[in-house]
């Protein structure tokens, strides 16, 4: 099923999938327009460098939940602290379709995540 591109992946989605897919890549492009989404393990990504172990910032849907997924293990944990409606998966927290809260808590705290990159000597662009 490996989409090709963004748009693609998107297009692939049942309606409530792509319009939350689709309202996150809106959100990040507004938020984050020096960020690029690509595909990448097949979902929209976003990379904070070139290369994934310097940080990305991705979304998948599924049928009961969409997962926003964060490279950095401990930043996930402490943003799941305060998600408890939310469960945890490898490298993502899973939110339900209609959650509205915690998705809005999630969007507010990419702002931190990105702030951990830059300040570990990434150069902004």
């Amino acid at each position: 099923m490996g989409a090709a591109s963004v748009s693609a992946y998107v297009a692939s989605l049942n309606e409530e999938q792509r319009r939350y897919v689709s309202a996150f890549i809106d959100f990040m492009s507004a938020e984050y327009p020096q960020l690029t989404p690509k595909i990448s393990f097949s979902m929209p990504m976003w990379l904070l460098g070139k290369k994934l172990y310097e940080g990305y910032v991705a979304i998948s849907a599924a049928r009961a939940h969409f997962s926003i997924h964060f490279s950095d293990e401990e930043f996930l944990d402490r943003l799941a602290e305060r998600l408890p409606a939310c469960k945890k998966g490898k490298r993502c927290i899973n939110i339900k379709y209609g959650d509205e809260s915690s998705l809005r808590t999630v969007e507010k705290s990419i702002s931190d995540f990105l702030k951990l990159y830059h300040s570990e000597g990434s150069a902004s662009q």
